[in-house]
């Protein structure tokens, strides 16, 4: 290999490029604040291997076969380093692989609202920049002469070799940023599809779910907000009214203090509460039966309807949601969440025995997008904000209204919701929570939710029940301990036993209703709840 006259003068420009498209993204990752410097310097290590095997490669090309062959790798490295540096400016953090399969899952119209409302002109510049840079290279390139593949045999094989071990054998692959991006993504898809296959083969199986017909519940209503944190409910003690409605019928609420959300995206939440999956047994979520399958094989008749899109197969939870007998996907009305109410009257006036779901958008970013005109009342001149920099203070303050304002529009929500089922009477039950909550400069730069910045803002819920007098009169071994630690990784225990149903693998020490109730330790993610500090 060393007998190759590698012309590094007249070759200037292309090992520049390589070093750019190569190694940019592992250099500036030294900004990022949840990767160690170790595998940091790891990735550049890697980066500067794959380098020079790619440039002793260059050297066998023809100047139009080296401009075919760098928009090729620059066609490859352009969207993981893209969305990786974009993450990077806006977050200050790296992607994580959990994070990474969240974004392959995020629909058109999420994106499209992320990127208007959160990139900033710096961010938009930045990413501009990255980009154009390897283009200006391209044109730019020189006629020079190539080594003959003949005469170098053992120099290329041995090159090809390097290759394949870089792209293909791990550790390397999982420390070259753009390998890793494309590695995460075929993982992904082959992932859904086996568990696609595997849920239809399970449910082709005999599975027998008993329900009691004293302890059943005529309607079970399960409202799934979006990433709405409890500090930022009155009821749950802050400063601004944001639940005047709830707090009314406070009395007739159990509200639970103390409940959290196994991860911080919408997906893996998803994914754990319809399903026994959790995080010792992540086979479960194909392996035992899931929400809708339950209640279908119990007689219920089932009923999803959302404002967040499921109908078009972006979202690896979509098969546990289609196994509703009566779905309906709203999200294309592109209104908030109260376009979702006749729907739910229409599922009421049904007299058989059922379960309602509704998935709203709640407190999804963008947040000035979840309310009505009518329902932005919060002004920030009442925010003392004393972490964030002054200098976009009005900025901060102006997020935080809104949100609070998607907030006092889900107390509007859950209050009309509870009109409706207290209207229709009868044997009834309501849970509300949250899949996750959010951060929003609580207590530094941030608002979202992101698992490499995780914080108690992100995984603390609201968890609410109601009952109507007739269920209670029928359910007094139900426990409602409001001040119960509890992970809503748990919740289809819960539901269970709520809705009445006994089947195999059924444990009451799981459902937070049972007087056999027992907490279990709990995770976010992978990491246990008691390990994260921030906001604390």
């Amino acid at each position: 290999m060393m007998r190759i006259n590698l012309r590094l003068k007249e070759r200037k420009l292309q090992l520049l490029m390589l070093i750019y498209m190569l190694m940019f993204v592992p250099i500036v990752s030294f900004l990022a604040r949840n990767v160690p410097p170790g595998v940091v310097v790891q990735g550049i290590m890697a980066s500067i291997c794959l380098t020079v095997v790619v440039f002793v490669l260059t050297t066998f090309m023809s100047t139009r076969g080296l401009r075919i062959f760098y928009s090729g790798l620059l066609a490859i490295t352009l969207i993981p380093g893209a969305v990786l540096l974009g993450y990077l400016l806006f977050a200050k953090v790296l992607l994580s692989d959990g994070s990474m399969a969240a974004l392959f899952e995020t629909n058109i119209s999420e994106s499209r609202e992320f990127i208007v409302y959160y990139m900033n002109p710096w961010v938009t510049l930045g990413i501009a920049l990255y980009i154009l840079v390897p283009v200006i290279f391209i044109f730019k390139m020189k006629n020079i002469a190539c080594h003959n593949i003949r005469e170098h045999k053992k120099t290329f094989a041995t090159c090809i070799m390097l290759l394949f071990l870089f792209c293909a054998v791990e550790p390397f692959a999982q420390r070259i940023y753009f390998v890793d991006f494309y590695r995460v993504f075929a993982e992904y898809k082959l992932r859904t599809l086996l568990e696609e296959r595997a849920i239809e083969s399970r449910m082709a199986q005999p599975f027998e779910v008993a329900v009691s017909e004293v302890e059943a519940p005529q309607t079970l209503v399960v409202v799934i907000g979006e990433s709405l944190s409890r500090s930022h409910l009155s009821l749950y003690g802050y400063e601004r009214d944001t639940n005047p409605l709830l707090s009314a019928r406070r009395q007739s609420l159990k509200i639970y203090t103390d409940v959290v959300a196994p991860q911080v995206h919408t997906i893996p939440v998803m994914r754990s509460i319809l399903t026994f999956a959790d995080e010792t047994h992540p086979e479960y979520l194909t392996s035992r039966p899931s929400l809708f399958e339950l209640f279908n094989r119990a007689g219920y008749d089932t009923y999803l309807i959302s404002n967040q899109p499921f109908e078009d197969g972006s979202s690896s939870y979509e098969p546990l949601l289609r196994m509703a007998r009566h779905t309906l996907d709203l999200s294309s009305n592109d209104e908030p969440d109260g376009t979702l109410l006749p729907a739910l009257q229409q599922a009421l006036d049904n007299p058989a025995r059922k379960l309602i779901v509704l998935h709203l958008m709640g407190s999804h970013s963008v947040y000035k997008f979840r309310y009505p005109q009518s329902f932005d009342r919060f002004s920030h001149p009442a925010i003392e904000i004393n972490t964030i920099a002054d200098q976009h203070k009005d900025d901060v303050e102006t997020i935080i209204d809104e949100y609070d304002n998607s907030v006092l529009y889900n107390d509007f929500m859950i209050a009309t919701i509870l009109d409706l089922l207290q209207k229709k009477g009868g044997k009834t039950a309501m849970i509300y929570f949250s899949d996750h909550g959010e951060e929003v400069y609580d207590f530094r730069d941030f608002a979202g939710h992101a698992y490499e910045k995780t914080s108690t803002y992100m995984c603390d819920v609201p968890f609410i029940v109601w009952t109507s007098p007739q269920f209670d009169a029928r359910r007094s071994d139900l426990i409602y301990n409001e001040k119960a630690p509890y992970s809503t990784t748990d919740i289809l225990y819960s539901l269970s036993d709520i809705g009445g149903l006994r089947f195999e693998g059924f444990d009451s020490s799981r459902s937070i209703f049972s007087p056999q109730f027992a907490p279990r330790k709990r995770f976010v993610g992978d990491i246990p709840y008691d390990e994260i500090s921030f906001g604390k």
